[in-house]
């Protein structure tokens, strides 16, 4: 079992028979320690139960501080939306960059790893928000734009989406990218596996 599927010390084992979480000590075997599992009403539940426990969490200082710092460095690229010579006029258009799309093909596929899935639910409750009880986006569609290395309202229109749907896609995936990218960057052994994925994925292209 890899990093990519378990970042931490311990492997994780789900004992749905006994409705237990162990946690598991991948070189003795030993088990550290056993939790109930305790199911969620929903995917909001879900999502409200994480921040309860993101916000109880020591390091929540330190990833804000991390967090902002990588949003400083990769602020947006603001292009207009007229031509050079009607600038000033309409609205301009945020392009941003995004540091997670060279990593999306080995945290998404064939399906989003735990912890991913986690951030790109929450982006989207977060970013997208809800109309009449309904998630106002397709959990797809964010996928889809997180492979972009570049986001934008206009890379996120295709002809089943408004403008509106486009615009509420772009903003739950950039959120997405700078949760995924943060939690890489905290967790080196898996950068260091996703940087080897990416230099074998190079050297393939190139042979």
């Amino acid at each position: 079992m890899t990093s990519l599927t378990i970042p931490g010390p311990y492997h994780r084992h789900v004992d749905h028979e006994s409705g237990q979480l162990f946690h598991v000590n991948p070189i003795t075997g030993e088990i550290i320690a056993r939790n109930d599992i305790v199911l969620p009403k929903s995917r909001n539940a879900e999502f409200q139960a994480w921040a309860a426990q993101r916000r109880a969490d020591a390091n929540l200082t330190t990833d804000h501080t991390s967090a902002q710092s990588s949003l400083s460095k990769a602020a947006p690229v603001v292009e207009a939306v007229e031509p050079i010579a009607k600038q000033g006029r309409g609205r301009p258009k945020t392009v941003f960059t995004n540091p997670a799309a060279a990593f999306m093909p080995f945290l998404t596929v064939p399906d989003p790893l735990p912890w991913v899935d986690d951030i790109i639910h929450g982006s989207i409750l977060i970013s997208a928000g809800r109309s009449n009880g309904k998630i106002n986006v397709k959990t797809r569609a964010v996928i889809g734009a997180l492979f972009l290395s570049e986001i934008s309202t206009d890379s996120c229109m295709t002809s089943e989406h408004t403008l509106r749907t486009a615009q509420r896609i772009a903003k739950a995936a950039r959120h997405a990218a700078h949760g995924i990218a943060s939690y890489v960057e905290r967790h080196p052994a898996l950068k260091a596996e996703l940087e080897a994925e990416l230099a074998i994925e190079a050297l393939f292209r190139a042979s």
